[in-house]
């Protein structure tokens, strides 16, 4: 199964970087976008984004996506309203597709960080709890495939481990990440994990226990993510 992902293109101002990782691609089986995808909540760019995922490869497979600090809890209706049905947001939900003859279920997740940030504290009073939520509801729809599926994917905005945020200041993770979901990850161990929002690391794919992580940040990695799976 060929997986393809990426964060963060924050367009317009990484879209020559994702066009240009376009051009070297194949038709995927799944297409996921790991939020951020667009820049202070322009939420007509996801049209932009679509368009030039449709022109290169079609429509012949699902694109999924989960929502980044840059979507705006405001603008998100208005972001589903104009993508219609070419992609499906998961909000702190889950779905469940057929590829390649399995079943795989997907949980997408904003995440959550270990601190909130200045603005964070200042206009989401209650940002603590809505982290500690997240995480429970990530475990919760994880607990609740896994006798459903074959596979399990988490697709989330924030990062869930140190590893793939090296090349940052590992001081700095509980702003870029939360250990809550590294523990939901070791106790329900999902078969991958896609995130984003880390632009400066330099190691992009580590293990937690059994599963695979994958940093996927365009200004990180360069190119849009490929992983070929369970063949």
């Amino acid at each position: 199964m060929k997986i393809q992902a990426v964060a963060d293109v924050h367009s317009p101002r990484y879209l020559t970087e994702f066009k240009q990782s376009l051009n070297v691609l194949q038709s995927p089986d799944l297409f996921l976008f790991g939020g951020d995808m667009v820049s202070r909540g322009k939420a007509d760019e996801y049209n932009t984004l679509l368009d030039l995922i449709e022109s290169h490869f079609g429509h012949d497979f699902p694109i999924i996506g989960c929502f980044g600090n840059e979507e705006y809890n405001e603008v998100r209706k208005e972001i589903i309203a104009l993508s219609g049905q070419r992609i499906q947001f998961l909000d702190e939900n889950s779905t469940i597709i057929e590829s390649k003859g399995l079943q795989i279920g997907i949980v997408g997740t904003q995440g959550s960080l270990d601190k909130a940030t200045s603005w964070q504290r200042r206009n989401i009073p209650s940002i603590k709890g809505v982290f500690e939520r997240r995480a429970k509801r990530a475990a919760s729809l994880l607990k609740k495939l896994d006798n459903k599926v074959d596979k399990r994917i988490l697709l989330m905005h924030y990062s869930p481990c140190l590893e793939t945020c090296e090349g940052k200041d590992l001081r700095s993770f509980s702003w870029l990440g939360s250990r809550k979901f590294y523990q939901v990850i070791l106790e329900h161990c999902p078969d991958l994990v896609i995130h984003g929002h880390v632009h400066n690391s330099v190691n992009h794919q580590a293990w937690i226990g059994t599963t695979l992580v994958h940093n996927v940040a365009l200004p990180a990695v360069r190119n849009i993510t490929e992983v070929s799976l369970w063949e």
